[in-house]
């Protein structure tokens, strides 16, 4: 029968992550369905969905999972999901919002807020800063998943008044649903 799981790992970045953890993966005959790793400025992590039909030898594979985290100094975590976890998630009515600005706390709060209030799903979110300028640089990319009947146009209002509140320019735009 076939078994789902979620992996979750990160550390400091090293060459040599993504090979080893998925030898340790295909050694215990592991398929790995959908994965996202990113390197966030020296630090690595890497989420995955795994799915195996084979009955595996849990001692052995939680002691190459402890020297693999010991060689790498990385901190690791595998759990069981269930069918209706590892379903796929279907969008059906997709924005992409843009937030630039000067970095200071409380900027995804604020964005992330007024989404989850209009009952958006934000299904991806990736933030960068840059210390190399003066004020630091900061910029967010969410894709958000909004209701059918959601008023974007009340929504862009309210996230453009709060972005001009706390310093940050916000931009909202349809996209075309996930083919992948």
């Amino acid at each position: 029968m076939k078994k789902r799981y979620l992996l979750i790992a990160g550390g400091i970045d090293r060459k040599g992550i993504v090979y080893n953890i998925t030898n340790i993966l295909k050694k215990f005959d592991f398929n790995i369905e959908d994965s996202s790793m990113v390197l966030m400025r020296r630090t690595f992590s890497m989420i995955m969905l795994l799915t195996s039909c084979s009955k595996i030898n849990e001692i052995k594979f939680q002691k190459q999972l402890c020297e693999f985290m010991n060689k790498y100094n990385m901190t690791l975590d595998i759990k069981e999901i269930s069918e209706a976890e590892m379903k796929e998630y279907e969008t059906s009515n997709l924005y992409l919002i843009t937030i630039s600005g000067a970095d200071k706390p409380g900027i995804v709060n604020a964005i992330t807020n007024i989404i989850f209030k209009k009952r958006g799903n934000i299904i991806g979110l990736d933030t960068k800063s840059s210390e190399k300028v003066k004020p630091h640089a900061y910029y967010m990319l969410l894709e958000v998943d909004l209701p059918a009947k959601a008023n974007v146009k009340l929504l862009e209002n309210m996230l453009k008044k709060t972005g001009k509140k706390i310093g940050v320019i916000v931009n909202i735009n349809k996209t075309e649903r996930n083919i992948l």
